[in-house]
């Protein structure tokens, strides 16, 4: 089966937006040199799949200079993960675990390979979710070495050049694409929210000991009233909000955009000064001196002013999208039920 058409299968099954091609060189002395086909001035942003077929002849010259060819699929919204260096047994015991990788790679005879496509769930803590997810795979059924979410394997369809794979006749054995499906696997799913729950904790933590002794000796209502969906709703928000973002964030215009965007999809303002006094400081890399008792009141405060008003009344046309992206039903909307100062 030709290269081309084991790619598309590939690229079906995993469902990336676009994918890194990397050849390795297997150099005399038992060194290797790496070249990545889209880099320039130094950055790299992989191929669409329609670019990949284009660049086919390429890779396929490679090939007949001695070079392995791998894969990195890469996606703004999921995780792509690989594990590595499996053999059969492991292999099976993944997927009797309930695991379910949409390619399955046998990298060279006996050895396997296993990309699980699962999504991002938007939240600052993504890149920190999909490093573990890796590290916890790997370390019970792949390559304990492995480390990081995004990360290479063999391309199939073509061959696997290592020497010591090399065959009496001289030629190599050719990497093949077990399986193909285009699915996500629950079950990561399910980690990757347990580890965001953890690190959300964390967040938690970190932002009530950086208060002072006398936030601490008083009742704080908007604390109280900071509820689990408050808090995941502005981390949400915030994921989605630094995406957008050309250059260097202004934080503090960040907290206030979330908190206008927060006040239009139904919290109220104490729920939005406790989510800001919890998660404001996580975000930052340094105090900055601030006062977060002040700093969030002042912020729900703004979302409410009349010129938060203003802004809610022209922001409302993105409710439902917002309301989606905090993972809440869409509710029919109710022109007045935000109370705008029209």
């Amino acid at each position: 089966m030709s290269q081309a058409i084991e790619f598309k299968r590939y690229a079906e099954a995993v469902n990336a937006e676009r994918y890194r091609v990397t050849s390795i060189k297997m150099q005399a002395d038992g060194g290797k040199q790496a070249y990545i086909l889209d880099k320039k001035d130094g950055i790299t942003r992989g191929f669409t799949p329609q670019e990949i077929e284009q660049r086919t002849p390429e890779m396929q010259r490679l090939q007949r200079r001695g070079e392995n060819l791998y894969y990195t699929p890469l996606s703004s919204d999921k995780h792509h993960i690989l594990i590595d260096d499996m053999n059969r047994e492991k292999l099976e015991r993944l997927i009797r675990d309930g695991y379910k990788p949409a390619a399955l790679i046998e990298s060279s005879p006996g050895n396997y390979q296993a990309v699980i496509t699962v999504p991002k769930l938007g939240t600052p803590h993504d890149r920190d979710v999909g490093n573990r997810l890796s590290d916890a795979l790997n370390r019970e059924y792949g390559d304990p070495k492995l480390s990081g979410a995004i990360h290479p394997h063999r391309a199939p369809g073509y061959e696997n050049r290592k020497p010591k794979h090399q065959r009496e006749d001289g030629s190599y054995p050719e990497v093949r694409l077990l399986k193909a499906e285009r699915r996500e696997c629950q079950k990561t799913l399910a980690l990757s929210r347990e580890i965001d729950a953890e690190y959300q904790r964390r967040a938690v933590q970190k932002a009530q000991a950086q208060q002072p002794e006398r936030s601490k000796a008083k009742p704080d209502l908007a604390l109280a009233a900071a509820c689990g969906s408050a808090i995941d709703a502005y981390q949400r928000h915030y994921c989605d909000v630094l995406k957008r973002q050309r250059g260097e964030a202004d934080l503090s215009r960040v907290d206030s955009m979330i908190a206008v965007r927060m006040r239009v999809t139904g919290h109220d303002q104490a729920a939005i000064e406790g989510a800001i006094r919890q998660c404001a400081p996580a975000a930052r890399l340094t105090d900055d001196g601030h006062s977060w008792d002040d700093y969030a009141q002042r912020t729900a405060r703004y979302a409410f002013s009349a010129a938060g008003d203003r802004q809610a009344a022209d922001l409302g046309k993105y409710r439902q999208q917002w309301m989606k992206l905090e993972g809440r039903a869409v509710e029919a909307q109710k022109p007045l039920e935000m109370g705008l100062s029209l």
